[in-house]
C-alpha cells in the first residue's frame, strides 16, 4: 500500500483502486488517466521475487540498467521467451542469469498484462514496450516528460516497484495547473519560433529548470512511498514528477494513436498548441504599462 504525504498547496490527484486485484476485477481507468490522475492499485501486485530483482548484478551487466526490448503485442510465451533470450544474449548475459530473469519477467507480465489491458480497455494498442528500470536514481530533476522530437503517439503507462525498498516519488503540478499559472508570463516572441515539442520543454523549464544539475526548484510537492510490489498508472507527460529514490522497477508502455484517445485534445502537443495561443492572447490583452 503506497504511503502518501499530500501537500495542501497542490491539488490532490491521487485515486486508490483497492478493488482491482486482477483482470477479472479491473475496469477501464482511461478517463482518470487522461484527466491527469495518479491511480494506485495496492492489491494488484503479482507474486514478485523482490530479492531476485534487488540482487540482480547490474554492475556486471550495465545494459540491464534500462532494458526494454520491443515485444510483439500478442506474442506467445514461447516466442516472447525467444525474443528476450536473444536480446539478453547479445548483451552477454550468462545463461543462468538470463533464464532466471526471463522466468521472473514472464511471471510478472503474465499477471499484469491482462490486468493492464482491462485498466486501459478503451484503448487499441499498436506497440508494446516493457522496460526494466534497474538503475539507482536519486533526486532527479522535477519534470514532465519532454522529447527532443515531437511524438504524435499517446501512451498508456503503468509502473511496478520490483525492489525490496520503497520507490520514493515527488510529484508537483499537473500540466493543466502549469498552463493556468504560466499563461501571460512567457514573452510570446520566445515561443513563436519553437516547435510544439520545444514549447513543452520551455514550459517545463520555466517551472523546474533545465536539468538536475541546476539548483532545486521551489515548487510544492506531494511525496509518495511506493512499497515493494505497488502498482500505479500515470501519464508522465501530464503530471510533474521526480524520482527521489528508486532502484528496481518495471514500466509497461503501450503506444496509442492520438486519434484513438478518448479525448485527443488532451494529447501533449495539443495542449502545447493551446498554451502558445492563450499566452499570445494574454499578452495582447494585457493593459499597457503606464
Amino acid at each position: 500500500m503506497p504511503k502518501l504525504f499530500v501537500n495542501p498547496n497542490l491539488p490532490n490527484y491521487f485515486i486508490s483502486a483497492p478493488e482491482v486485484t486482477s483482470e477479472a476485477t479491473a475496469r477501464s481507468f482511461v478517463d482518470e488517466y487522461e484527466d491527469a490522475k495518479v491511480v494506485l492499485f495496492p492489491n494488484l501486485s503479482a507474486e514478485i521475487d523482490h530479492e531476485f530483482w534487488a540482487n540482480l548484478d547490474t554492475d556486471r551487466y550495465p545494459e540491464l540498467k534500462k532494458f526494454g526490448p520491443l515485444l510483439q503485442v500478442d506474442a506467445s510465451p514461447s516466442e516472447e521467451r525467444r525474443q528476450l533470450k536473444k536480446a539478453l544474449t547479445v548483451r552477454d548475459v550468462d545463461d543462468v542469469t538470463a533464464d532466471g530473469l526471463i522466468e521472473q519477467f514472464q511471471r510478472l507480465t503474465g499477471h499484469l498484462i491482462p490486468a493492464y489491458r482491462a485498466i486501459f480497455a478503451d484503448y487499441a494498442f499498436d506497440r508494446c514496450k516493457v522496460m526494466l528500470r534497474l538503475n539507482t536514481i536519486m533526486a532527479e530533476n522535477m519534470h514532465v516528460d519532454t522529447y527532443k522530437n515531437e511524438n504524435e503517439q499517446h501512451f498508456a503507462r503503468m509502473f511496478i516497484n520490483l525492489d525490496t525498498q520503497p520507490r520514493i516519488w515527488h510529484t508537483s503540478w499537473r500540466i493543466g495547473d502549469m498552463v493556468e499559472r504560466a499563461v501571460g508570463k512567457l514573452p510570446p516572441e520566445e515561443l513563436e519560433h519553437l516547435s510544439r515539442g520545444e514549447v513543452w520543454s520551455r514550459l517545463n523549464a520555466s517551472f523546474y529548470g533545465q536539468n538536475s544539475r541546476e539548483w532545486w526548484d521551489n515548487q510544492p510537492r506531494h511525496i509518495s512511498f511506493f512499497q515493494p510490489g505497488d502498482v500505479w498508472i500515470v501519464d508522465s507527460r501530464q503530471v510533474a514528477h521526480q524520482i527521489f529514490y528508486g532502484r528496481r522497477a518495471l514500466s509497461i508502455d503501450f503506444s496509442v494513436p492520438k486519434e484513438l484517445m478518448k479525448d485527443p485534445s488532451l494529447h501533449y502537443l495539443e495542449i502545447a498548441d493551446r498554451f502558445r495561443a492563450r499566452n499570445r492572447e494574454a499578452y495582447r490583452s494585457a493593459p499597457a504599462a503606464a
